[in-house]
């Protein structure tokens, strides 16, 4: 009897510990990765990936095209559009090219997280063309689901440096923008930790006018330390 309590209670502690999501909470469409990655020579990407529809294959189609599972574009539906010409991985890319002064096309999904843990964002892009407000990463910590409940950029700069800011809002760690060699496609792999209140985090990437870049295979991980 002694044995069998031991052995109940390992297996509670182990359950317990760690940031990933309980197996019961993941969506069936929400898959384990372990896949290997040709930007990251050979290196293996391993967890469940918070973002659905991540390699950007399914495309709702009615209204406004833009793909499933994502936020709806804001202003009009050309800024984000289907495309099967440049891809790093499966059938279609997201192509992201802002057609008018003033505004942006962003890609962005929202996912629920475990405050405190570290998370992953990796992603795959490809520039084809480049103009001074270029493109970077534009993600939201959040209290709850909805937008209003947005940390403040004076919160998060409290929060982190200037060089990690620049993870989730810039082009990595101290890079205000993505590094942009054109016409190749580049891997963004950079890991933060969530703060102690944020039980949301927006994974979104924008660019700008003059910009134009392709996004695939995009990943938000919880990592177990």
């Amino acid at each position: 009897m002694k044995r069998h309590f031991c052995i109940f209670l390992t297996i509670i502690i182990f359950h317990v510990i760690g940031c990933t999501a309980d197996d019961d909470a993941i969506s069936s469409e929400q898959h384990t990765i372990d896949s290997i990655d040709s930007t990251s020579n050979g290196g293996s990407i391993a967890g469940n990936n918070l973002l659905l529809n991540n390699g950007v294959e399914v495309w709702n189609t009615l209204d406004c095209v833009f793909p499933k599972y994502w936020l709806p574009p804001e202003g009009d539906c050309y800024r984000v559009t289907r495309n099967q010409d440049v891809v790093f991985d499966g059938q279609f890319s997201a192509k992201m090219k802002a057609i008018n002064t003033g505004t942006t096309a962003r890609i962005h999904q929202l996912v629920e997280i475990t405050p405190g843990c570290k998370i992953r964002i990796r992603f795959n892009y490809y520039i084809e063309q480049w103009n001074t407000n270029g493109a970077r990463t534009y993600c939201y910590f959040r209290t709850g689901p909805a937008e209003n409940t947005s940390m403040s950029i004076a919160d998060l700069r409290s929060i982190y440096s200037d060089a990690e800011y620049y993870i989730f809002r810039g082009g990595g760690y101290g890079k205000a923008y993505l590094p942009h060699t054109l016409n190749t496609w580049l891997v963004f792999d950079e890991t933060i930790t969530v703060p102690q209140n944020a039980n949301y985090f927006e994974f979104g990437i924008n660019s700008y006018l003059g910009t134009t870049v392709y996004v695939d295979d995009c990943y938000v991980i919880e990592v177990n330390e």
